[in-house]
């Protein structure tokens, strides 16, 4: 979840900021940049993308395409 950090420093703004934007505690805005959180919901990463004004897919890793393994599962 580095990409949040990076996005929220490049925009000078404070995990205080993100939190009071999204409504958010400040430790879980910080649990998610340092990878303590790693599984949010849809309406947190919703609410966080847009208080940084990128798309979803953009801030976290969304898989787009099945890693290898399932595909190897696919091609079975």
């Amino acid at each position: 979840m580095n990409k949040i950090k990076a996005l929220r420093e490049k925009l000078r703004i404070s995990i205080y900021d993100i939190a009071k934007v999204t409504g958010l505690a400040p430790s879980y805005v910080s649990n998610l940049e340092h990878g303590r959180r790693t599984n949010p919901s849809l309406e947190v990463m919703q609410k966080i993308s847009s208080a940084l004004g990128e798309k979803v897919e953009e801030v976290f890793k969304l898989n787009q395409e099945p890693d290898k393994k399932a595909r190897m599962n696919i091609l079975k």
